[in-house]
């Protein structure tokens, strides 16, 4: 499991209009930010059960970060 850019998830939705990308900070960077805490986390990670809850914690944040770039591409 690796961190992802703000960058990263724009040219994976395949948004290039500066205009767009910058309606989508506002609500993507806090998320984003969420999701690499919770990756960084799980290297320090040693107990199974810790570890299976914080990779549900990602997926739980990717889920949304999808949701949430699907909002702004419907546009």
């Amino acid at each position: 499991m690796e961190q992802k850019s703000l960058e990263q998830y724009f040219q994976e939705y395949g948004i290039n209009d500066p205009d767009v990308k910058v309606q989508i900070l506002d609500e993507i960077t806090d998320v984003v930010y969420d999701r690499n805490q919770h990756v960084i986390r799980l290297d320090k990670i040693d107990d199974d059960y810790v570890k299976k809850q914080t990779l549900e914690g990602i997926k739980e944040l990717d889920d949304k970060i999808k949701r949430i770039f699907q909002k702004f591409i419907k546009k």
